[in-house]
């Protein structure tokens, strides 16, 4: 069993942001309010059960980042633009419209920003693939052939 998690260099950079924050701002920050609600609030007030979730998500996130980062394998953006691989950022013409793609590891998937796990329909198909090549995706929406059209 492959113990590795797979994230381009930008998401770990992100993922160590997140920690920073959590670590030197949000915990401190929640602390701060768990002690100075003290004997003012009663312990089965709302407020306070609130502010203990807080903290106990914030725990729970930074063990789930650091947990990540321990096993992460970090892939670089590859050199080559010639073939898609993980880290690329891939441009595909799908049924008339352009959309770009960056396939990052099996973390960090945004797909606001873009941003696909290569474990996704679609990355699973570019992988390997070069300017010009057609692929078939099966996506949860349905078949469709898309053609890259740039690698970056």
């Amino acid at each position: 069993m492959d113990d590795k998690t797979y994230m381009t260099e930008l998401v770990r950079e992100e993922l160590e942001e997140e920690l920073r924050t959590i670590e030197q701002v949000k915990k401190p920050r929640v602390s701060r309010l768990l002690g100075s609600i003290g004997d003012e609030i009663e312990q089965e007030d709302q407020a306070d059960e609130d502010i203990q979730e807080d903290m106990e998500l914030l725990v729970r996130r930074e063990a789930e980042i650091r947990d990540m980062l321990a096993v992460a394998e970090i892939v670089r953006k590859p050199v080559s633009n010639q073939v898609v691989a993980m880290g690329s950022t891939v441009a595909v013409d799908d049924d008339g419209t352009r959309r770009t793609y960056t396939l990052v590891g099996s973390v960090g998937e945004d797909p606001e920003r873009g941003w696909i796990t290569n474990e996704s329909p679609i990355a699973s198909a570019l992988l390997g693939k070069r300017v010009g090549d057609s692929v078939a995706v099966v996506a949860p929406d349905g078949r469709r052939v898309v053609t890259v059209a740039a690698i970056d």
